[in-house]
């Protein structure tokens, strides 16, 4: 449910989507991210090419209609922040379909976003390659 307030008036207004098959799910997840939609950064000498975690969650509104995703525990471990998180996709044969992952980030990272942060996009980003959603960048 999406509730909206206009002129301090709250309506609460159903959000549908469309279920769809396990097998159907899984096949669209397995497809490759279009090469528009990723990007490319230096790490050290090397140049990695990924999927930003907004594009991550647009793919998977389009792909996994009704998906969740959930930070599960975030913990400072030897000088970095440890995000672990789970996805869960919803199909229309009654499946809850659950990928975990562990993600970590050093506190002082290069990053200009907080460690959490950056711990958290890339959980959601593994959890989704379990899913096989990007799959093929992790090669």
């Amino acid at each position: 449910m999406l509730k909206t307030s206009t002129n301090g008036i709250q309506a609460t207004t159903a959000v549908k989507f469309a279920l769809r098959p396990t097998a159907e799910t899984l096949a669209d997840l397995s497809r490759p991210i279009d090469p528009r939609h990723l990007k490319t950064r230096k790490q050290g000498t090397a140049t990695l090419t990924y999927c930003p975690w907004n594009t991550i969650a647009r793919h998977l509104h389009h792909r996994a209609p009704g998906w969740c995703w959930e930070v599960q525990s975030v913990q400072e471990v030897g000088g970095s922040v440890v995000v672990t998180g789970r996805l869960t996709i919803p199909t229309a044969d009654g499946d809850l379909l659950h990928y975990s992952a562990v993600a970590s980030e050093p506190l002082e990272s290069a990053s200009k976003a907080p460690a959490a942060e950056v711990a958290a996009s890339g959980c959601l980003r593994r959890a989704a390659a379990l899913a096989g959603l990007g799959l093929e960048l992790w090669g």
